[in-house]
């Protein structure tokens, strides 16, 4: 998950090459490590995403060499630039690097790659991992590829609404269960006044490639939509599914929740519409959970409350009835390049990071404001200094509970080519494209870049990757 726009451009290459959403060609990496310095006097290189996690990570990240004597550097990246970097250390098999970030979308890519690490005999041995404090459901969607823990999360995000309680009291409306009555809602109080201010019924993101696609998919999720026409559970059939019922009706929904939002929604990503909801002027969204930490403040990080501070409250994402429930996952995680000359010492820091005492602590830094509540491990949801905080956790916990990954956002190694595309068609409905038409475009397109790369029809080794057997993984570490 990305909170910030970033330029990305997609290629189509055969199974021999890897493709990385950084434009940059990928081939297999050298797993075998040179001699190294691998003494209490090394300086791990550890490079991070620049999402919030990491402005609370370089606060207590000194205590990690206090408690060890082992330095680190930490280098903060925008998404392209990560993901341009780490292609790098992978075409060549050579690297500086110790400790990454990875999101959940890139694990099947980076794994199969032999580009990171399974950390499923380092948790093993290990006795002060705790691995079953994780939320189960999060490892599931965020770390785990074909029956291997590749990371551990250090920033797991699920997907709910806030909405305007002054607002809704005004006009006699009630949190939505459903997607009818989220739109009903949004049209309900679209373009009336609040305290003398035009108020929007809903706001979106709009701008593609990437952006878009976060939210919609939550949506899409929602009405029981699948990606392809088997996976994640095995036999794998990646014939895609994006004409489905299921998704022109998404599609639909979506369009007209851009009717009821600021015109200017459809150029927002990530953080644009996350702050437009800030600005006090719309009744409802859903998005990403760290914006429920996130909208208290006015700009990023800048410690000046919002307008909207104790005026919102948050509900879990509409379902269709019918339909179970899905809910959106995503987020990152700390993994170990397979070129890491001491992957010992990067397993202390990775363990470290992800552990619920070096969590809190990030959840108790105060330099902006309470600023970090994205914790993986179920402890935390019920700790009472982070309550005080951040007094919806036990919401927060549930959606983190309904979240599934591998179905809003499925991680196979094409996927951020097929993101790429998605993102383009979905931003063309909302310039008025034909919803149907435009989404059997997708699905040929889609068919277009998984034949050329010898996906359909698949003939690869499927996992049968369900929760259950991940469940039973979990089980099988502790």
């Amino acid at each position: 998950m990305k909170l910030f726009s970033v330029g990305r451009k997609y290629i189509a290459i055969s199974t021999s090459i890897v493709l990385a959403s950084s434009g940059v060609l990928l081939v297999g990496a050298s797993t075998s490590n040179a001699a190294a310095d691998c003494g209490p006097n090394r300086e791990l290189n550890f490079v991070s995403v620049g999402d919030p996690f990491e402005y609370a990570l370089k606060e207590v990240l000194p205590q990690f060499t206090a408690e060890t004597g082992i330095k680190v550097k930490l280098t903060g990246l925008d998404n392209q630039t990560l993901q341009t970097r780490l292609a790098a250390a992978f075409v060549t098999g050579k690297s500086d690097l110790d400790v990454v970030t990875v999101d959940n979308i890139w694990i099947g890519q980076y794994y199969d790659n032999k580009w990171i690490l399974s950390l499923n005999d380092m948790i093993k041995k290990d006795p002060t991992v705790n691995i079953k404090d994780f939320i189960p459901q999060v490892l599931y969607s965020i770390s785990e590829w074909r029956g291997q823990l590749v990371g551990l999360p250090i920033a797991p995000y699920a997907q709910g609404v806030m909405y305007r309680d002054d607002i809704y009291k005004k006009f006699n409306l009630k949190p939505a269960k459903t997607w009818n009555q989220y739109l009903k809602n949004a049209k309900a109080v679209n373009g009336k006044t609040f305290k003398g201010k035009k108020i929007y019924g809903n706001v979106i993101v709009g701008k593609q490639p990437v952006p878009i696609v976060h939210m919609y998919t939550g949506l899409q999720a929602g009405q029981g939509s699948r990606w392809f026409k088997s996976f994640p559970e095995a036999p794998w059939d990646f014939t895609p599914n994006m004409a489905s019922k299921e998704n022109i009706r998404a599609a639909k929904i979506y369009k007209a929740l851009y009717d009821v939002s600021p015109k200017e929604s459809i150029t927002y990503d990530w953080f644009g519409a996350g702050m437009r909801f800030a600005d006090g002027d719309i009744a409802q969204m859903y998005w990403w959970t760290p914006y429920f930490y996130l909208v208290n403040a006015k700009g990023y990080m800048s410690g000046k409350p919002s307008p909207v501070v104790g005026k919102f409250k948050i509900t879990p994402m509409p379902q269709e009835p019918g339909k179970g429930v899905h809910v959106s996952t995503g987020g990152w995680q700390v993994s170990i390049p397979s070129t890491a000359d001491c992957p010992e010492l990067s397993w202390k820091l990775v363990n470290w990071i992800a552990s619920a005492k070096t969590q809190k602590a990030m959840g108790l830094v105060s330099k902006y404001g309470a600023q970090f509540s994205d914790f993986g491990r179920t402890s935390l949801y019920s700790d009472p200094e982070l309550l005080k905080l951040y007094p919806y956790l036990p919401a927060q916990l549930k959606m983190m509970k309904s979240g599934d990954g591998k179905v809003s956002r499925p991680g196979m190694p094409l996927y951020p080519a097929l993101e790429g595309i998605y993102g383009l068609q979905l931003n063309k409905i909302l310039t008025g494209a034909p919803i149907k038409s435009t989404l059997q475009d997708t699905n040929a397109l889609f068919t277009n870049i998984l034949n050329g790369n010898l996906y359909l029809p698949y003939k690869g080794v499927s996992y049968d990757d369900t929760f259950a057997n991940t469940q039973k993984l979990i089980d099988s570490l502790d």
